[in-house]
């Protein structure tokens, strides 16, 4: 498994495009074991992480993607299960930094919305458009 990691990154840095102003972000989860085997696993210990998603708990990593309008990978990232969505977009320490090359609008699920990845991509000239959850107050006039 070690391994694949490595052919997956080599891959996805070869299909890399550019960013045209409009762009997509989601994340998948890549399961390592089963449930069950948690305890028991050894190749990812210390790395991959518990983590839940629409479907269910799962052990291992999520793969952060960008994408253009085309189609074309903007920018990648893989982060433990248990990580939210949002917080590796604007880690400025992260070597992959996936807002690096971005301009114009990203649009993401609701997984992605935040206060404060919103007025920090907006510092960098991105406005973040996503959906809106149930429970959401509207923004009062005064």
């Amino acid at each position: 498994m070690p391994s694949v990691l490595t052919v997956l990154r080599a891959y996805l840095q070869g299909r890399y495009g550019k960013s045209t102003g409009i762009a997509f972000i989601d994340s998948t989860p890549l399961v390592v074991c089963h449930n069950r085997r948690i305890s028991r696993h050894r190749v990812f210990r210390g790395l991959a992480a518990r983590g839940e998603t629409s479907m269910g708990w799962f052990f291992g990593f999520k793969l952060h993607l960008i994408v253009n309008e085309h189609g074309e990978l903007i920018a990648a990232c893989l982060t433990p299960g248990n990580s939210d969505d949002w917080r590796p977009v604007p880690d400025p320490k992260s070597p992959a930094l996936l807002s690096r090359a971005l301009f114009g609008r990203l649009f993401g699920d609701k997984g992605y919305i935040s206060r404060a990845l919103f007025e920090k991509l907006f510092e960098w000239g991105v406005e973040l458009i996503t959906g809106v959850q149930r429970n959401m107050k509207g923004e009062r006039s005064a």
